[in-house]
């Protein structure tokens, strides 16, 4: 995820499909590239995702030629307010933010679809990949309308959850971590953090562009970034670090260990209080049993 400031809006980006390229960047990696080389960043919202769909559409080809179209799918999705108005932008080369027609093969060509709130149609819950449940997608729509913000990102963390587990089974292709982000029409009102199953001792931020965000740490708060700034592989935290990861300085990038689960198995990265697959076998009645190694 990446949260940023240009010279005209504010908001979030983010994205499904290529989750790491064969130089171990992910599509947030890629993003601030864009600004460290080109400062793509500094200017208007509509020539900033003409230039994220114009690198994306070169990343794409490479990877298409490599290992076919079927591997080389990608959406980035921006939700932005520029004065008082906001819009979505779906930046992608298999599906749409008008429509929920999505193609099995990315395309050559990468396309932008925009939605923009109207009368008919004030709200719009969009799941991109891995669909959610329309009961869920429903519930959020209903609660953005009628209850508080934070009752809509409890939903929204419960939604993706409910994708990773599936019905009563704690495994998936989609990851039970929910990272959150609320901006509101100023560009001073952007909270974010992340949901753990279990817990964490300490929040992974997004990257911020030349933006400030206001992260929660259990009873505190603290804000990271700020116009000019960029702030990425970042963590937050209370009390002692614990060790996340280490710096190669031949890949020139942080890698950052995940040691498994001695249950099930499953990665368990350090600042998890618990196993989340296990955590939610454990709430659900399923049954675990211990791995030797």
């Amino acid at each position: 995820m990446t949260i940023f400031g240009c010279a005209d809006a504010h908001g979030v980006i983010t994205y499904n499909g290529i989750g790491l390229d064969d130089g171990g960047q992910t599509p947030s990696d890629w993003l601030m590239e864009l600004e460290e080389r080109h400062g793509i960043f500094k200017a208007p919202l509509a020539e900033v995702l003409a230039r994220i769909k114009s690198d994306l559409e070169s990343r794409l080809g490479a990877i298409r030629e490599k290992y076919g179209p079927r591997k080389a799918r990608h959406t980035f999705v921006c939700a932005a307010w520029s004065g008082h108005k906001n819009s979505v932008d779906c930046i992608s080369n298999y599906e749409r933010v008008d429509t929920e027609d999505f193609k099995i093969e990315g395309a050559a060509e990468v396309e932008i679809s925009r939605w923009v709130p109207s009368s008919k149609f004030p709200v719009l819950v969009m799941s991109t990949g891995i669909q959610a449940r329309r009961s869920d997608i429903k519930a959020i729509g209903t609660a953005i309308r009628k209850e508080t913000t934070h009752r809509v990102k409890l939903l929204c963390v419960q939604t993706l959850k409910n994708v990773a587990f599936g019905k009563e089974r704690g495994t998936g292709a989609v990851g039970a971590s929910a990272q959150w982000a609320v901006l509101g029409q100023n560009r001073n009102e952007v909270w974010c953090g992340l949901d753990v199953v279990g817990g964490s001792s300490m929040q992974e931020l997004p990257n911020l562009i030349h933006i400030a965000a206001e992260v929660q740490l259990g009873r505190y708060s603290s804000q990271m970034g700020g116009p000019g700034a960029l702030v990425k592989d970042a963590f937050a935290g209370a009390g002692e670090p614990p060790s996340i990861g280490e710096y190669d300085p031949d890949g020139e990038r942080f890698v950052f260990h995940e040691p498994a689960c001695g249950f099930c198995g499953k990665p368990l990265p350090p600042v998890h209080r618990r196993c989340e697959v296990c955590f939610y076998l454990k709430s659900s009645g399923g049954r675990k049993r211990r791995i030797n190694r």
